[in-house]
């Protein structure tokens, strides 16, 4: 199966891939024009892989795969247990455009992106699968300047349900705290398969979806059961 946007459509926003990809669908078309939420999220699934990406197990195939029940019911949920004690960032690409450090103030952003209950249900897709931000989320302290100390503020997301490790991702956004919107500076998206346990330097992709020297070093906590 594929995936498109609908060709009535003017805007280049993305997919949320991750939502597809859990519905079993193997393609999802995506514009490149713009390194939004679905491109994050397409990159954290197929970040250093050749370009394919095996389905967790009990998404291919089961004994009986006439019904909706049986699909949502072949894949282990677990339970996810995560903290994450964001300690410091360095050499932080700026946004586009931007050529001042001393005019940069950053925060960190966090979400959570993890299978909603109702999607199991083969209920439609929420919004017709278009992007929005993950399910949990949380924002630090604005901070000042590309090498920042964020001191170790820690946010946790606990007891959350149904979680598929290989189809489920955290992203982390450094923006300008600016009047107005935001602007992105950096990001990573990580499938949480992929994230281990201790401290961690986050390596970070600029604005416009490059890899930059920026890293963001984070003490992680996870449990899975």
């Amino acid at each position: 199966m594929r995936a498109f946007p609908s060709g009535m459509r003017v805007r280049s926003d993305n997919l949320d891939t991750a939502v597809v990809g859990r519905k079993g669908v193997q393609f999802v078309a995506l514009n490149w024009q713009r390194w939004d939420e679905g491109m994050m999220l397409n990159q954290g699934m197929f970040a250093g892989s050749a370009g394919y990406v095996l389905k967790p197990n009990g998404y291919r195939g089961v004994d009986n795969p006439s019904s909706r029940e049986s699909q949502a019911d072949a894949i282990a949920h677990k339970t996810l247990n995560l903290s994450i004690e964001v300690l410091a960032a360095q050499d932080v690409p700026l946004p586009l455009g931007d050529t001042r450090p001393d005019g940069f103030h950053p925060y960190v952003k966090v979400e959570l992106h993890v299978e909603k209950p109702a999607e199991r249900t083969g209920a439609p897709i929420e919004g017709g699968g278009r992007s929005k931000e993950g399910e949990y989320k949380w924002k630090s302290r604005t901070m000042k300047g590309t090498e920042v100390d964020f001191g170790g503020e820690k946010v946790e997301f606990r007891d959350i349900p149904g979680v598929v490790e290989e189809l489920s991702f955290i992203r982390f956004k450094i923006q300008d705290d600016e009047i107005g919107k935001d602007d992105l500076a950096a990001w990573a998206c990580i499938r949480l398969d992929r994230l281990r346990a201790g401290y961690r330097f986050v390596h970070l992709l600029d604005a416009a979806g490059a890899e930059s020297r920026g890293a963001l070093l984070v003490g992680i906590g996870k449990s899975v059961v």
